[in-house]
C-alpha cells in the first residue's frame, strides 16, 4: 500500500514538474505554473483590457513579436507584425488546425470539413468545394444576378422595418448574406420571416459570442467539463451544435430523397453524388474520403463562416458612418455621380466607385473584425527566427498588428480611406492588407464576401439616409469579444432618399 502511495506521489510530482518546463528555445513569455501554464496572467489581462487580442498585444510589448504561452494544456505562440504574419502564413508547416477539445467537438470528434481540418482530407474537400462553388454560383455572372435579387429583398425588408421606427441593425443583414451562400450550396434561399432561419442565425451569433478562437476555457482545461459543464458553457454548446446538426441532417436527407441522376442542382447534390461514387467497388482511395460526416461539417463551416463575418462587417460599416455622418454625403455623392438616381447599384459598378471600395477596405483595416483570424497549428517541429516551435503548438496571427504596422501604414491609428487610392483617385491595394489571409489557408469565400459587401452597402447608401435616433444609445465601436469582435445591439433611423 505504501509502495503504491509513493508511486502515485512520484507520478504526480513528475507531471507537476514537467508541466512547468518550457521546451528548449521556445519563444519568450510569462512564467508557466503547473497544470495551468500562464493562464492567470492572461486571464487578468483579458479582464482588464476587455479583449483577447489586446491581452496578447500587451504581453507582446514585453516579450516580443513572437510570444510563447501555455494556457492550461495548450502551447500557444502569437505572431505580430506584418512581416512575421506573412512569413508564417506562407509556410505550409503552419497550415494545420488545432487538435484541442472545442474543435474536435464541433467536427464530430475528427477533423472534417474545411475550416478546422488539415492534411489530405482538408485539401481534398477544399479543392472540391472551390471547384463546385464556381459551378453553382461563384461565377461572376451568376453571382451578380443573385446579388441583385438579394439586395432588392434587403432594401424591401429595411423599408418595411423602418415604417415602425428605428431599425435594429446589428443583425439586419444576416438573411441577405446567408442567402447568397445557401442558394449556391443548398439550392434555396430563406425568407426574412422564416422562424427556423431566425433560430439558426441566433445560434450562430451565440456560438461566435461565447467562444473564442482558442476554443475557450473548455479547450484550455477540458477536464472541467466533467465538474462544471454548465458554468463552462459545455452544455449550451452541445445543445446549440445538436440543433445545427439536426437542421443540416434534414437538409441532406431532403437532397438524398430527390437526388438527380446526372445533373446536380447545387453543391450538396454534387457532394452526395461523390459519396455515392465512393461506395462503388472501383472507387479510389481519394474518393472514399467523401462521406456524410464530412458533408455535415462542411455545411456547418459554410453556414457559420459565410453568414457571420460578412453580416457583421456590414453592421460595423453602418455603425461607423452613423457615428461619423460626414462620410455619408461623400459616399453618396460618388454614387450619384456614377450610378445616378434612376437605378440601383450593381457589382459592375465597383470599378467605377473607387472611393466606396476604399472606404470598405479601410473599415476592415481600422475596425478589424477578426483580429486574430483562425488558429493554426505547427504540423511538425519548426524553427522560426531562431525559436523552436514544437509540433502541435497552436499559432495565432495578430492581423491587427499587421494592419497597424507603421512600416507599411502611414498614421495607422487614423481612419483614412485615401490610403487605398492612388494619385489618379483609383483604388489600389496595399500588400499589407490581408483581411482574408494569405497562402493556401486564404479564405475561399473572399470573392463572394467582397462582392456582397460592395453591393449591399452601395444599395443601402443609394436608398437610405441613416442617423442615430435620440431615443436610443449611440452604436458602440467596442463590440463583444469572442471568435470575432461582434457589434453590440444598436438602432438607427432609416429615411428613404428622395435625391
Amino acid at each position: 500500500m505504501l509502495d503504491m502511495i509513493i508511486y502515485i506521489f512520484l507520478v504526480v510530482l513528475v507531471i507537476y514538474c514537467y508541466s512547468c518546463i518550457k521546451p528548449k528555445n521556445f519563444p519568450p513569455g510569462p512564467k508557466w505554473y503547473p497544470f495551468i501554464g500562464c493562464f492567470p496572467q492572461y486571464y487578468v489581462l483579458r479582464k482588464k483590457l476587455g479583449y483577447i487580442h489586446l491581452a496578447f498585444e500587451k504581453l507582446s510589448e514585453n516579450y516580443g513579436p513572437i510570444l510563447g504561452l501555455k494556457l492550461g494544456t495548450q502551447k500557444i505562440v502569437i505572431i505580430s507584425s506584418y512581416d512575421l504574419v506573412k512569413k508564417v502564413l506562407m509556410l505550409e508547416d503552419f497550415n494545420g488546425r488545432p487538435n484541442s477539445f472545442f474543435f474536435k467537438l464541433r467536427s464530430l470528434g475528427r477533423k472534417r470539413g474545411i475550416l478546422f481540418s488539415d492534411g489530405s482530407n482538408w485539401m481534398q474537400n477544399r479543392r472540391f468545394t472551390m471547384r463546385h462553388l464556381k459551378t453553382f454560383g461563384f461565377s461572376y455572372k451568376v453571382m451578380s444576378q443573385q446579388l441583385d435579387i438579394e439586395s432588392q429583398g434587403l432594401i424591401e425588408f429595411l423599408s418595411q422595418q423602418s415604417k415602425a421606427g428605428p431599425v435594429s441593425m446589428q443583425k439586419a443583414f444576416d438573411v441577405a448574406v446567408l442567402n447568397m451562400l445557401w442558394t449556391t450550396f443548398a439550392g434555396h434561399r430563406f425568407e426574412y420571416n422564416d422562424k427556423k432561419c431566425k433560430e439558426l442565425l441566433w445560434i450562430v451569433h451565440e456560438v461566435f459570442r461565447v467562444n473564442d478562437m482558442l476554443g475557450g476555457l473548455m479547450s484550455h482545461l477540458p477536464f472541467l467539463r466533467f465538474f462544471i459543464p454548465k458554468l463552462l458553457g459545455y452544455n449550451d454548446l452541445v445543445t446549440m451544435l445538436d440543433r445545427l446538426w439536426s437542421f443540416f441532417n434534414d437538409e441532406i436527407d431532403n437532397h438524398m430523397a430527390n437526388l438527380p441522376q446526372d445533373d446536380p442542382r447545387d453543391l450538396i447534390d454534387r457532394y452526395l453524388m461523390e459519396i455515392k461514387k465512393g461506395t462503388n467497388e472501383e472507387a479510389t482511395k481519394e474518393e472514399i474520403n467523401f462521406d456524410r460526416e464530412n458533408l455535415l461539417v462542411l455545411c456547418l463551416d459554410l453556414f457559420l463562416a459565410g453568414s457571420k463575418t460578412t453580416s457583421d462587417t456590414l453592421a460595423w460599416i453602418i455603425a461607423y458612418i452613423a457615428l461619423n455622418p460626414q462620410w455619408q454625403k461623400e459616399l453618396q455623392d460618388e454614387l450619384n455621380k456614377v450610378v445616378g438616381r434612376d437605378r440601383s447599384p450593381t457589382l459592375a459598378d465597383m470599378k467605377n466607385l473607387p472611393f466606396i471600395e476604399a472606404f470598405i477596405a479601410e473599415i476592415q483595416r481600422y475596425l478589424e473584425l477578426a483580429p486574430l483570424g483562425l488558429p493554426h497549428r505547427a504540423m511538425k517541429d519548426i524553427s522560426l527566427n531562431g525559436y523552436l516551435i514544437p509540433e502541435d503548438t497552436v499559432i495565432l496571427l495578430n492581423f491587427r498588428t499587421a494592419h497597424n504596422d507603421k512600416s507599411y501604414w502611414k498614421n495607422p491609428e487614423e481612419f483614412d480611406p485615401q490610403r487605398f487610392l492612388n494619385d489618379q483617385g483609383k483604388f489600389q491595394q496595399n500588400n499589407a492588407f490581408i483581411p482574408f489571409g494569405l497562402g493556401k489557408r486564404r479564405c475561399l469565400g473572399e470573392n463572394l464576401a467582397r462582392s456582397t459587401l460592395f453591393v449591399y452597402f452601395t444599395n443601402i447608401l443609394h436608398h437610405f439616409d441613416f442617423e442615430i435616433d435620440e431615443k436610443y444609445a449611440k452604436p458602440d465601436i467596442n463590440g463583444f469579444d469572442g471568435f470575432v469582435v461582434s457589434p453590440k445591439p444598436f438602432y438607427l433611423k432609416l429615411t428613404k432618399r428622395t435625391q
